[in-house]
């Protein structure tokens, strides 16, 4: 498995400080430093048991996805 820093200077970034942590945002597989901007939420089940998972995603990824829940991730002319 790659660790998150030879990610990053995979895509030709160099990392930022010692002790820096990275995630990847799990929308659009971007490799980025320091703490996520958000996170998706998954909710699954099976039998009685309940799992939950918050992916982390990039700030753009973020915003977009807050876009869409809220139905405003299309603004363009509303056809009818």
């Amino acid at each position: 498995m790659e660790s998150a820093r030879s990610a990053v200077e995979a895509h030709g970034e160099q990392p930022s400080a010692p002790g820096t942590t990275y995630f990847v945002c799990d929308a659009c597989g971007r490799t980025s430093a320091g703490p996520p901007a958000g996170s998706g939420l998954f909710i699954w089940s099976r039998g009685d048991e309940v799992r939950y998972e918050e992916p982390p995603l990039c700030e753009d990824c973020a915003i977009g996805v807050s876009l869409q829940a809220l139905g405003l991730g299309d603004l363009g002319d509303d056809e009818e």
